[in-house]
């Protein structure tokens, strides 16, 4: 008997018992839809986590900073880990990493045209920006060969205000209320010259000006870059020389000095490189490296590795790893409960089985008399249990799909209630992937197998004899 005829056999037994078949496969179909909907509640709270994080900053992206090796006591071993060039080559050849930038961080005060404000300025390798997951909203990202521009987020605009109002504040005529600072146009700061004021020396008597042309703005309105702004790294370069050949101390020492001296145009230096330690050998040092991995997978693998070589790292990925543990739990927990539905619905298949075999005691052993095999009337009865499954499994994907919908739809209007229309993107808690809804099917396939496995070896070895004098 071929394959084709056993199914057909197989599907014309199960249609004579409508009623049971129909109740049968309408457990295994509650079963599938309970399993796949409660892990589809764990995989869409992962994902919410997941684009919620990277609404935020890439994943993909490792910031590196001076780190220490200690020893099992807490002891320090050595000398605290350098970030110059030798360290941007060291972490260009590990395995995974897919482009590296040193990056120079200086603030202070800017100007452009009546405006002013604070302006975060990153110093970083112009070829690499690309690769670092960087995006214009407006104008272009920074190119090799550039000088004397930047590119700003999205959100710098918003620390500058009018110089008017700023001495109005200043002279106590009027007071700065929250309210009053709205979020403006981007465009305004595009292709403008920006002016940023240094001075330097034990008594600030050098001064120096340094002056950035906008020809970009980033997109993205909540990730971490905007409200910075990047620049070439040479020109961070030469804010720092002035700042080291002026000064008789480290640029960290002379950035400290001008953030406590500070006033009238004078531009606060937040960090522009150096060691903590104020080691003028360490004067060259980068702030900190930017490091782009190919996937999420490697950014966790080359963070490890730069944390066990002794460096400071961070990406947002390591808090990605706690929330996909919590995720992992969650899934465990409300896939067992869905799981005990379908051991239910198995149980079910087994007894449907068991009865069928009751029922139809001559028909096996009249089928075993003209010729069937042990294994046709084994597989028959396996192809039975199957198909149950398969019914089943496949109108439970359908209202999983339906379940889901309606609890997005739910959660959407919770979510949103009081929001206005447009303000926030709705949010779904319920996630089917194609490889869920094919790892259910395929799973109630299996558990219809399995549940009828014990009444196809009981038919099996049934006496043909016994059977066919049976009534």
């Amino acid at each position: 008997m071929n394959k084709l005829d056993l199914l057909q056999l197989a599907q014309k037994s199960l249609w004579r018992r409508k009623a049971r078949t129909i109740l049968t496969v309408t457990g295994v179909m509650i079963g599938t839809t309970a399993i796949v909907v409660m892990l589809s509640l764990g995989i869409g709270l992962n994902e919410s986590q997941r684009r919620n994080m990277e609404s935020w900053g890439s994943l993909n992206v490792i910031r590196v900073q001076p780190g220490m090796n200690y020893d099992n006591e807490g002891k320090p071993l050595g000398e605290a880990k350098r970030l110059n060039d030798e360290t941007v080559a060291e972490i260009r050849a590990i395995e995974g990493v897919h482009a590296v930038t040193p990056a120079y961080d200086a603030g202070g005060e800017a100007r452009f045209g009546r405006q002013r404000g604070h302006l975060q300025l990153i110093g970083v390798d112009s070829a690499a920006m690309e690769n670092l997951e960087f995006t214009p909203l407006l104008g272009r990202l920074l190119e090799p060969g550039d000088r004397n521009v930047i590119v700003v987020g999205s959100r710098v605009i918003n620390q500058f205000q009018d110089e008017n109002l700023i001495k109005r504040m200043q002279r106590g005529e009027m007071m700065f209320a929250p309210g009053m600072r709205e979020d403006k146009d981007p465009a305004q700061i595009m292709d403008q010259r920006l002016t940023m004021e240094l001075y330097s020396g034990a008594n600030r008597e050098k001064k120096k000006v340094f002056s950035f042309q906008v020809v970009g703005v980033l997109d993205g309105e909540q990730r971490e870059h905007s409200y910075q702004a990047y620049a070439p790294i040479e020109d961070i370069k030469k804010m720092r020389q002035f700042l080291n050949q002026a000064s008789g101390g480290s640029s960290s020492m002379m950035a400290r000095d001008i953030a406590m001296k500070m006033g009238g145009g004078a531009v606060s230096v937040r960090r522009v490189g150096g060691s903590s330690s104020g080691n003028r050998s360490e004067a060259d040092d980068y702030s900190y490296i930017l490091v782009h991995t190919k996937d999420v997978g490697d950014t966790k693998v080359v963070s490890q590795t730069l944390k066990e070589q002794g460096y400071n790292s961070w990406s947002m990925a390591d808090q990605l790893e706690g929330i996909e543990k919590t995720s992992r739990t969650i899934q465990a927990i409300l896939g067992g409960i869905g799981a005990i539905t379908l051991l239910v619905a198995a149980i079910g298949i087994t007894n449907t089985m068991i009865m069928a075999i009751y029922e139809r005691t001559r028909e096996i052993g009249i089928m075993k008399v003209i010729g069937a095999t042990f294994s046709d009337i084994h597989s028959m009865f396996l192809a039975e249990a199957g198909l149950i499954g398969f019914f089943g499994g496949l109108l439970g994907l359908g209202l999983s799909y339906t379940v889901s919908y309606v609890i997005n739809q739910i959660s959407k209007d919770f979510m949103n209630q009081g929001m206005s229309p447009g303000t926030e993107e709705a949010i779904g808690i319920s996630l089917i992937p194609g490889w869920l809804a094919l790892f259910a099917l395929v799973f109630a396939i299996m558990i219809g197998v399995v549940a009828g496995l014990y009444p196809a070896n009981r038919a099996v070895r049934l006496s043909p004899i016994n059977a066919i004098r049976n009534d």
